[in-house]
């Protein structure tokens, strides 16, 4: 009996590796099905998983394939063929992972740029409450939507999260404008446009 069940199972797997079953879950979930939704994601999660945290390590996985569940369900009912339903949650996992390792190698460069700090320091060498009161001069030079998200992060020591949800906007967001400030700062200390 077991064989036959097995037997029955390899009928129904498609060349692609999904069953029918998987492919009328994809439809039932295009039409809105929420359990359909839930159980396909629970089908790709286990495969899904070891192959993000092999190309993106362990400890970003789960924020990578947080995105990934959110695109699938935003976009599954756009899926015009259920049968390569697998396929395309791999390469929207594929794309997510080397989105987030380019934008995690861009914000720790920024991050741990000892030249930026040096020269903010340099420029404000009289104490904290001078270095504070020199970089709020300094993020006068950025625009309005950086110098939040600048303000917020290191001035009151949030993390992009808070940041994020303070501003109410997405974290990637919060993310840019940093970066961008970040920049401009720099290029303003190094260019040597000291108010003084």
């Amino acid at each position: 009996m077991v064989i036959d069940e097995r037997q029955a199972k390899v009928k129904a797997m498609r060349p692609d590796g999904i069953t029918e079953g998987e492919t009328l879950l994809v439809m039932r979930a295009q039409c809105g099905d929420l359990a359909a939704f839930e159980q396909l994601l629970r089908n790709v999660y286990g495969p899904l998983r070891n192959y993000v945290v092999t190309l993106a390590g362990e400890s970003d996985a789960d924020d990578i394939l947080q995105e990934v569940a959110l695109k699938i369900h935003r976009k599954v009912r756009h899926l015009r063929e259920p049968s390569v339903f697998r396929a395309w949650v791999y390469r929207i996992a594929t794309r997510a992972a080397f989105a987030h390792l380019k934008r995690a190698k861009r914000w720790r460069a920024l991050e741990n740029d000892p030249e930026l700090y040096r020269s903010m320091a340099a420029a404000n060498s009289n104490g904290s409450e001078d270095f504070d009161t020199g970089f709020l001069r300094l993020v006068d030079h950025v625009s309005p939507a950086s110098r939040a998200v600048l303000l917020l992060h290191y001035q009151q020591h949030l993390s992009l999260d808070e940041t994020a949800a303070i501003l109410d906007i997405p974290v990637g967001t919060a993310k840019s404008r940093l970066a961008y400030g970040v920049a401009t700062i720099r290029k303003f200390v190094l260019g040597g446009n000291h108010e003084e």
